[in-house]
């Protein structure tokens, strides 16, 4: 059986191990979290998208993010509607206003959703039932994912202790009645949902005419990528003012676009990866030359003993995967508790994925292979005689 040297030359002093371990497993660690964040980022910015019902979305050219959607003609989408393959149409309308907090009596912006509750265009079950309490202008649902700065009665989370509350969205007096789950995305921290009438009592230059977003359906084994073809044909012959008519992908690509590509966040949590990435490869790197620089003496002796520089390589390069693996576990476990904690108290989705796992784990490797051939150079560029 032969002897496992990097093993031994790496337990062979357990306290600097330990420490060793500590620092290219924070590195791992914060690789982790920086991913967690631009993870959470993506699922937030398209959020909202996935929890409406639609295969085809038409919204302004002027759209800059849900809340900032720009507006266009309600007509378009009943245009749309008589195409052939078109199953059903809806629409919603959305806006932001200042919500009182009932219990401290401040303000905050909060996203408005206006729709038919007669008409869901959301997928979400737990929505749905509760559309049809939305009976009067003055009531509204408010999303239990709110932010707790919105005067929750239990100071935390929205919940059935608050369906009867009553307080003020843009100086008129409302009643909570109801509760829905969706998240209101990355720029807005809560969000409520109101009928038509309600909506243009909240905002009064809400015009019955015009929408922020209209929601088509398509029949089953129709394409939406033809379809959208056949919709943008058909608007540009009727209409001279432009329209964004996109498919459900289309949307999610450019949201991600839009907030990975053209805003710093993406920039940020990239970058704050490859900085991990760095000192991660730093910490091995010191700890490897370190150690060669120790063991000199013998690595010179293994030489004389016929071992080729091969072979003593070798040795580096296993002991650098080995302390790259030790320190993955550590940092994967501490992971899922940061994710867990900070998603609760940021209220934030922070999920731990099989591809994240597998991508950080190819990092540290890349990552510990790559100080390893670093700290060969100590090894390489002193003759056998020398070494004595």
């Amino acid at each position: 059986m032969r002897t496992n040297v990097a093993l031994l030359n790496i337990l062979n002093n357990p306290k600097k191990t330990l420490l060793s371990l500590a620092g290219i497993g924070t590195a791992i660690l914060l690789i982790f979290m920086q991913l967690g964040f631009r993870g959470a980022v993506e699922n937030t910015a398209t959020n909202i998208y996935g929890k409406m019902d639609f295969d085809i979305l038409l919204r302004s050219p002027d759209y800059l993010h849900f809340m900032d959607s720009g507006q266009i003609e309600r007509r378009y989408i009943n245009e749309a509607s008589a195409l052939e393959g078109i199953a059903d149409t809806n629409f919603m309308r959305v806006t932001v206003a200042n919500w009182r907090n009932p219990q401290k009596l401040n303000t905050k912006a909060i996203l408005i959703v206006g729709i038919d509750p007669l008409k869901s265009p959301f997928r979400v079950r737990t929505v749905d039932h509760e559309f049809s309490r939305l009976t009067a202008a003055e009531t509204i649902l408010i999303d239990t994912k709110s932010n707790r700065e919105f005067g929750p009665e239990n100071g935390r989370r929205f919940s059935e202790s608050d369906v009867g509350l009553q307080t003020e969205i843009a100086n008129r007096n409302i009643q909570i009645v109801g509760l829905f789950e969706m998240g209101a995305g990355l720029a807005a921290n809560g969000a409520v949902i109101c009928n038509e009438q309600g909506f243009r009592r909240i905002d009064p230059l809400a015009s019955p005419d015009r929408v922020n977003f209209g929601l088509l359906k398509l029949r089953p084994g129709e394409s939406a990528a033809n379809k959208v073809a056949e919709i943008k044909d058909l608007l540009a012959r009727n209409n001279s003012v432009p329209v964004d008519v996109l498919t459900r992908q289309e949307v999610v690509d450019r949201e991600l676009k839009r907030w990975l590509g053209e805003t710093p966040i993406g920039f940020i949590f990239n970058l704050g990866v490859l900085i991990s990435f760095v000192v991660g490869a730093v910490i091995v790197y010191m700890v490897l030359g370190n150690d060669v620089a120790n063991r000199l003496h013998e690595y010179a002796t293994m030489r004389a003993m016929g071992y080729s520089m091969t072979y003593l390589a070798g040795i580096v390069l296993r002991q650098a995967g080995y302390l790259a693996c030790f320190a993955f576990g550590p940092a994967l476990v501490l992971s899922l508790i940061l994710y867990g904690i900070t998603g609760r108290l940021a209220n934030i989705s922070l999920e731990m994925t099989w591809e994240r796992v597998g991508f950080v784990l190819l990092l540290t490797v890349v990552m510990s292979a790559f100080s390893g051939a670093l700290a060969l150079k100590k090894l390489m560029q002193v003759a056998p005689a020398e070494l004595f």
